[in-house]
């Protein structure tokens, strides 16, 4: 079974209901942004080639791949680790079924790195988005989730020229951490009392 028609909570399950509670219209997935990640992640991690797009777009994302690879951290991590590997638990508190896809997993080095398309023009812009897509929170569900797993790195790749690559490691703060733990903790506690069944979910029901 594909693992986005896996019947489990993922962290982007966690942000629509999240969205759905507070009715938040502002913070809906731009399907550009969602679409031009996935042919990133696809050429980055999978090595698949960009089929049917513009020559802009395409030049775009091969010269944020060359800068991905050119990043000491992260030429390391692709060559150590597993690519897009799925995991499945259930969360202890309130026996939900979850899941989770890391994008590079270094099994020897306890390490979930996590690679995010960005368009902050400086690090401190990176810091912030951090905080407006809860990436917090989703460091401390992998984590949780993953009881190999110690460490948790974004890293962020700029979407236009120099593409600069920025390095967060969110577990080497532990108040970033727990503020993580705390929000997907709440959130699938509401799941469990009101039964949210993701969109996701609905399609594959549909389906």
């Amino acid at each position: 079974m594909d693992y986005r028609s896996l019947p489990r909570y993922a962290n982007s399950d966690l942000t629509e209901y999240r969205n759905q509670l507070f009715s938040t219209k502002t913070e809906k997935p731009n399907q550009a942004a969602q679409v031009f990640g996935t042919l990133f992640h696809a050429l980055l991690l999978e090595g698949r080639e960009p089929q049917a797009i513009p020559q802009a777009i395409r030049k775009q994302l091969y010269a944020m791949r060359d800068a991905v690879r050119q990043n000491r951290f992260a030429s390391k991590v692709l060559e150590a680790g597993q690519v897009e590997q799925a995991w499945l638990w259930d969360d202890p508190q309130t026996g939900l079924p979850c899941k989770c896809q890391t994008d590079i997993w270094v099994e020897a080095t306890e390490l979930i790195v996590d690679v995010k398309t960005t368009s902050a023009r400086t690090y401190g812009e990176f810091l912030n988005t951090c905080d407006l897509y809860a990436y917090d929170r989703q460091a401390a569900f992998y984590l949780d989730g993953l009881p190999k797993a110690s460490r948790f790195v974004l890293l962020g790749v700029q979407k236009k020229a120099p593409y600069e690559v920025f390095y967060f490691e969110v577990s080497a703060h532990r108040d970033c951490i727990a503020g993580g733990r705390k929000k997907y903790q709440t959130l699938l506690r509401g799941i469990q009392r009101s039964g949210f069944i993701p969109s996701s979910w609905k399609v594959q029901l549909v389906s």
